[in-house]
């Protein structure tokens, strides 16, 4: 909602500070309905708008708008005593140029990023990234291909989903899907992908202490309590520290060669200017 209940009363006490005020040095522009001058700083009806959520009911909206509008009166009071009375100005004025030159320079870069990183990433540019650094591509948990089911203990196809899910044939899950809706109440097939072994587990009854360990020895695992037998069939596995999957870490390799792409091509930039301004004879260097 729109805090058009305080404008008359905010542009009175505009008025009225404006008129008060000593060594103010710009007068409000009375066509953006000012609220509130304190010396030669003025907050404006647009801006105090858009500080106030629009869902809120009027009185609400007219606690928030009060509230913003003394915090901006106690801030403009207070850098203003401060402006007085700080020692150091230098420092200041070190520290306001060090950030303009920052802030300058990142735009700039982003700017730069956002032209030059503008064509997405083929999988053949990926691919051959994965290529050049999967050795240092370490998997930091244990992942498994396979499938996992989770069935009443009194399901009629108990027996048969015993049966089936330990046979990782066409026909074996046919059969598992064909009779999941009914007899089963979670079902994940995962031959055709790396999932987190933990996250299986997770759902399982079972605690296991080293995973690595057990995915050694454990191909076919079931798991009961007082209501689900739960069963997961295991058709492949790699344990922490090996080889990382290509499809596994797709999207966190995109990110770190993303990054790489904007490093790479920062440090071309930053080295092009410095040879440009060496060639121009626009550094000059001072011998100690």
């Amino acid at each position: 909602m729109r805090i058009y209940n305080i404008i008359i009363i905010s542009a009175s006490i505009s008025i009225s500070m404006l008129s008060c005020s000593k060594g103010s040095t710009d007068a409000p522009d009375l066509s953006q309905v000012p609220v509130v001058t304190v010396g030669d700083k003025t907050l404006y009806m647009d801006e105090l708008n858009n500080t106030v959520p629009r869902t809120l009911s009027s009185q609400d909206s007219t606690a928030a708008a009060d509230a913003y509008i003394k915090m901006w009166i106690n801030d403009q009071l207070l850098y203003d005593k401060a402006k007085k009375n700080i020692v150091n100005k230098e420092e200041i004025e070190r520290l306001i140029e060090n950030y303009r030159k920052t802030l300058i320079s990142n735009l700039y870069q982003e700017q730069l990023l956002t032209e030059h990183l503008s064509k997405s990433v083929s999988d053949v540019e990926l691919q051959s990234f994965y290529e050049q650094n999967k050795e240092k591509l370490k998997l930091k948990e244990n992942i498994i291909k396979g499938l996992y089911l989770k069935v009443p203990i009194d399901s009629k196809e108990l027996n048969n989903f015993l049966k089936w899910y330990k046979q990782p044939t066409d026909a074996a899950v046919e059969n598992i899907e064909k009779n999941t809706l009914k007899n089963a109440v979670g079902y994940e097939y995962f031959y055709n992908r790396w999932v987190s072994f933990n996250e299986i587990i997770d759902n399982m009854p079972l605690s296991v202490d080293n995973g690595a360990d057990f995915l050694k020895i454990n191909k076919n695992i079931e798991a009961r309590d007082s209501s689900f037998v739960y069963l997961l069939n295991v058709k492949e596995y790699r344990t922490v520290g090996s080889e990382a999957p290509y499809e596994y870490i797709k999207n966190q390799l995109m990110e770190i060669y993303t990054e790489q792409r904007k490093s790479d091509y920062l440090n071309k930039v930053q080295q092009d200017l410095y040879n440009k301004a060496i060639s121009d004879n626009e550094i000059k260097f001072y011998n100690k």
